[in-house]
């Protein structure tokens, strides 16, 4: 009897702790709608204490930042560029805002008349259409700091913007403006739009552009809940996705409401999943690895926290919280000690433009990234305390076909492949090692651009008299991989990745088993090949720091700070590891080949990250 009452409340509290993981997930025909169902469960069995945190954590990293460029405020209210010595896109109107949330919030009143002189000259270029090249970027964070501003000025400055406000004309105003001719849409537009809705909310002008292009959004949602724009770069798919969490979250209801609601839904439990326990999004593509794309999680965590919340489903509202939390560490890890940020991971001197885009600039993204941490500030409930992300605890394996992604995690321990590079931003194969405590880059956190000299942690092959690695295949040349799943679980997660290459080589095959503090990989190539090559990116610059490098035999050891990876090569038995002595440019600073040689098709090799 006793026996059966044991089961009898073993089965009650299997079934109890389905039934807190179950309301979460989105629609069942979502794809990630399983790993979210299990994660959930993962995240209970913890039982994590939650944890209290204040939304006044933002205004400490955004009070550094504005009091840092606002040396460069010019008398008519324009922030320059110290490097450029020219305003830089839309950095006057995300000073504006930045700078009223700090006025808003008392900790810093007198920025007042420096917040509304940017306001002004934001609203100048709107109406002069001097910002017309980025005037699509200018509306939200100008509607945002009129809102927090307006009650705190003379009525003659706020009957000044008010008039200026109705003085907007979006189809000249804003560049991104769809049409029948064009079969694709922007995260741009999508930002205009949320602005216009805002605009048309304080009764400066209707909801006509609101509706005339939200539509024309919806179809470039996928499965998934991500946004597809023309380069499907992640930074700015989360951007579109953060933009339209901000329309739903002021109030947006039309018939389109439900099913953008939906796709939202969706993208916030998968923005969730491929978050690295770091706290950062994604790398490989244009704007990645700069900070702006964690502060913008940070909105759509604190939006969907307070959703979750408002739906009664705490759980996932702590999981939220928690998540935003971990974005807001990963931006404060690059304060320079002057309080501006570097504005992409590394330590190198701004005016360098290291790893920056050709469209970067310090002034722009480091107040890109003042003012969405801003609108987190703004939109987060203090009353939801954080517990744990799905991030630290893991347990799941998947891809992102359309971003040719893989992201695994286990324990904490998280991976991201690229199954076909950008040739101008990292290298095919496994280019970033997470772990909680540690320092990202020395993971490391993102291969070479192939243009650079392709780089990722994999192995190469003779083909003929020349050496082809698996990193240099981009999109365009490796159109077949795939993963097949044998295990997943928060203490271990087995999967396999297959590359159909063609040359000597017809496929290269990896075989995956992670666990919380180890990645074995095993791979092997099928074809006509007899001589192998593995290759470890070792980050040996930061811009600051010079890491520590030590070779014995088959085992490589990077150290940073109190961070460390060791990279050993299991089998076969004798292989003589060393540098390559080439310096090659990554994001996050200068990274150097570990390499060695292999007779035959096969080889086994581990990666241990572990903070000191």
């Amino acid at each position: 009897m006793n026996q059966r009452w044991n089961q009898f409340w073993k089965c009650l509290a299997a079934w109890m702790l389905l039934a807190i993981a179950a309301p979460a997930t989105p629609a069942a025909d979502y794809r990630l709608a399983p790993i979210a169902t299990q994660v959930r469960t993962n995240v209970a069995r913890l039982n994590p204490k939650p944890a209290t945190v204040s939304r006044d954590d933002y205004l400490a990293l955004i009070h550094a930042n504005i009091n840092y460029f606002r040396r460069f405020q010019e008398p008519d209210g324009r922030i320059i560029d110290e490097f450029s010595n020219r305003e830089a896109q839309y950095s006057t109107a995300s000073y504006a805002w930045a700078s009223a949330a700090l006025v808003a919030s008392g900790k810093s009143t007198n920025l007042l008349a420096s917040a509304s002189m940017a306001l002004t000259q934001a609203l100048l270029q709107l109406t002069s259409e001097k910002g017309a090249a980025h005037g699509d970027s200018i509306t939200l964070p100008a509607m945002l700091a009129y809102e927090q501003l307006r009650d705190r000025t003379s009525p003659g400055q706020r009957a000044e913007w008010e008039r200026l406000f109705k003085l907007v004309i979006p189809d000249k105003a804003y560049r991104d403006i769809p049409s029948d001719n064009r079969n694709y849409v922007q995260c741009w537009n999508a930002g205009a739009l949320t602005g216009e809705f805002l605009r048309s909310k304080a009764g400066f002008t209707d909801l006509g552009f609101v509706q005339r292009f939200v539509p024309r959004h919806l179809s470039a949602f996928d499965a998934d809940g991500l946004y597809h724009e023309p380069f499907l770069a992640m930074a700015y798919e989360h951007l579109a996705r953060q933009f339209f969490s901000i329309l739903l979250h002021r109030g947006y209801q039309t018939p389109e409401a439900s099913l953008l609601q939906q796709h939202l839904e969706r993208g916030a439990w998968t923005s969730l999943l491929v978050q690295s326990s770091l706290g950062e999004m994604p790398t490989g593509e244009r704007g990645c690895q700069h900070q702006w794309n964690e502060a913008e999680q940070c909105v759509t965590y604190e939006i969907w926290a307070a959703r979750k919340k408002k739906e009664g489903d705490l759980a996932a509202a702590q999981m939220f919280k928690r998540a935003a939390r971990l974005s807001l560490e990963a931006v404060r890890r690059y304060v320079r000690p002057s309080g501006d940020l570097n504005i992409v991971k590394n330590a190198m001197d701004p005016a360098a433009r290291h790893g920056f885009d050709g469209y970067s600039s310090h002034a722009h993204f480091n107040l890109l990234t003042a003012s969405l941490l801003a609108t987190a500030w703004l939109v987060a409930d203090d009353s939801i305390p954080a517990t744990t992300a799905p991030a630290e605890v893991g347990g799941y394996v998947f891809d992102l076909p359309a971003y040719r992604k893989i992201f695994a995690n286990a324990g904490g321990l998280y991976l991201q492949i690229e199954t076909g590079a950008e040739t101008n931003y990292t290298s095919t194969g496994l280019v970033r090692i997470h772990r909680a405590g540690m320092e990202g880059i020395v993971g490391p956190s993102d291969g070479a651009a192939i243009r650079n000299g392709a780089l990722a942690v994999g192995i190469a092959w003779k083909d003929g008299t020349n050496w082809q690695s698996l990193a240099s295949f981009d999109q365009s040349q490796n159109k077949s991989a795939s993963l097949l799943v044998q295990e997943s679980t928060p203490q271990r997660v087995r999967f396999s990745v297959r590359y159909a290459v063609g040359g000597a080589a017809k496929a290269v095959v990896e075989h995956y088993e992670l666990t919380p503090d180890k990645v074995r990989v095993t791979a092997e190539v099928e074809g006509d090949v007899n001589e192998l090559r593995v290759r470890f990116p070792a980050l040996i610059f930061t811009g600051v720091r010079v890491p520590k490098v030590t070779i014995d035999g088959a085992q490589a050891t990077v150290t940073v700070s109190r961070s460390q990876e060791t990279f050993v090569v299991e089998s076969p038995a004798g292989v003589k590891l060393h540098r390559s002595g080439e310096l090659i440019s990554s994001r996050n600073g200068f990274l150097e080949a570990i390499e060695g040689d292999i007779k035959g098709k096969k080889v086994v090799y581990t990666l241990s990250p572990k903070p000191l």
